[in-house]
């Protein structure tokens, strides 16, 4: 598929860019964050071949950065669990997509984006580049 012919891609990566602009503080501003990154995500469901694991993915956000704002939880060790979850809900995925082909052909650019956030860099402080939900 061709990018520039994406709408959830796009779409998500400028809400995405909207949230780290209006909550440029990721521990004073975690929870607000985290909620504009969910709601931000929820644009890439529709094109995402199970979208319960970015659900997943989204409620660990929502815990991880209450613990934050908290200060029970250091940025580092968020973005490393982040990270780590992520991976595995790849993992997930993958083991699913042989048994599910109809789920295989309604990958997009979009869900290959989100496949690609949250690599192990985004594990270290600088959360704010782009390919970091």
């Amino acid at each position: 598929m061709n990018e520039a012919l994406d709408p959830a891609r796009d779409s998500a990566n400028e809400a995405l860019a909207q949230c780290r602009y209006a909550y440029p503080d990721e521990i004073v501003h975690a929870v607000a964050r985290a909620t504009c990154v969910i709601k931000a995500t929820e644009l890439l469901r529709p094109v995402l071949p199970f979208p319960d694991l970015l659900d997943q993915e989204n409620a660990l956000r929502k815990s991880l950065a209450e613990q934050v704002q908290a200060r029970n939880l250091s940025l580092l060790e968020r973005n490393a669990q982040i990270t780590k979850f992520h991976a595995k809900m790849l993992a997930e995925e993958q083991s699913r997509l042989p048994t599910n082909p109809e789920a295989a052909a309604k990958v997009s650019v979009a869900a290959t984006q989100w496949r690609l956030s949250n690599p192990d860099g985004c594990a270290t402080l600088g959360g704010n580049r782009a390919n970091c939900y």
